[in-house]
């Protein structure tokens, strides 16, 4: 008997725990901004809200890190705000599915649940942050682990097909076929 492979997506969807985590990220209350990230949030979002802006601010912030001398950081290439615009065109179920990443992966509950930490993600000081996204890169849930590649190949893809970031890996664009001459 052949059986048709099931999708990650379906597989997160129907499996007990995938689905308890994504019900309850219905349900959890947003919570408060942090006013001095108020500052930093544009006023014309198309696809996050404030809070869900500044997550994936300080999520590529993490992940891309320092930048070196005269490289552009995760902030000045907009990782953020170019994710906004680009999800904001997406399928709504993706649409769905990563507003509830975003709540799950910065609700206390869940970082509690998760890794016994007593703080948001938007709260951890800079270590906290790098230990905690350590952490759901190497969880044994697959939920995590599938969570943080979602995120982290957002805002990777944001940052290097920015012409800003080319340098950095040694881009110099295309080439046209007069200058190749």
């Amino acid at each position: 008997m052949r059986t048709t492979p099931i999708s990650r997506r379906k597989f997160l969807k129907e499996t007990l725990f995938g689905v308890a985590c994504l019900s309850v990220a219905k349900i959890v209350p947003a919570g408060t901004l942090v006013a001095d990230g108020m500052t930093r949030v544009p006023a014309n979002l198309v696809y996050f809200s404030p809070k869900e802006f500044l997550i994936v601010e300080a999520v590529a912030d993490r992940l891309i890190g320092v930048p070196l001398p005269g490289r552009p950081s995760a902030a000045e290439v907009g990782v953020a705000a170019r994710a906004d615009q680009f999800l904001g065109g997406a399928d709504p179920e993706v649409q769905e599915q990563l507003h509830q990443l975003l709540t799950v992966f910065n609700a206390h509950l869940f970082t509690f649940l998760f890794d016994f930490r007593f703080s948001s993600f938007l709260a951890m000081s800079p270590e906290d942050k790098d230990s905690y996204l350590e952490d759901w890169m190497t969880s044994s849930l697959g939920l995590r682990r599938t969570g943080f590649q979602a995120l982290k190949r957002l805002c990777m893809s944001m940052f290097y097909t920015h012409e800003a970031s080319w340098k950095e890996i040694g881009y110099e664009g295309m080439f046209m076929p007069e200058d190749r001459k």
